[in-house]
């Protein structure tokens, strides 16, 4: 690649990202609290899909991966996310403060939230096809838990 088509991939790539972040600088605290909770189950969800796969692909690829180290990485991941959220909360709720009905269904998703995330390992013995049902209900009772709240929350 010539250098000038580096520099021109280089300087789109900077106006890309300069514009993501300067995006998420105006959102609002409640904005936020959604957009990264959205993010991080469906980032924990993947993560463990991708475990639990590497696990099934280790007695062909030859690579041993364990469902401990499975559940170590999933650990790791629902660890980090919900201390990402954690700090989020206290500042989308204060947005909603004045009012007291979109404050509890906003206390209400992140409950749904929470326990859609401790949800996402695999049960012991579970098939594939009941853990991929199972979390497509636990996102659709979170995104359903947010609706109700945005409804109170724009009145």
């Amino acid at each position: 690649m010539s250098r000038k088509y580096f520099l021109l991939l280089v300087s789109a790539l900077l106006m890309t990202t300069s514009h993501v972040y300067a995006e998420e600088d105006s959102r609002t605290p409640v904005e936020e609290f959604r957009y990264i909770t959205k993010w991080s189950l469906t980032l924990c969800q993947a993560k463990a899909k991708s475990s639990f796969h590497k696990v099934e692909m280790a007695e062909f690829t030859g690579r041993p991966f364990t469902y401990q180290e499975a559940d170590l990485e999933i650990s790791a991941c629902l660890k980090e996310e919900r201390a990402e959220v954690k700090k989020l909360f206290p500042k989308a709720l204060a947005q909603v403060a004045k009012k007291p009905a979109a404050a509890k269904l906003l206390k209400e998703y992140y409950a749904v939230w929470l326990t859609a995330l401790d949800d996402i390992p695999l049960g012991a013995s579970e098939l594939m096809t009941a853990y991929y049902k199972r979390q497509n209900e636990a996102s659709r009772i979170a995104t359903d838990a947010w609706y109700r709240f945005e409804i109170e929350a724009d009145n």
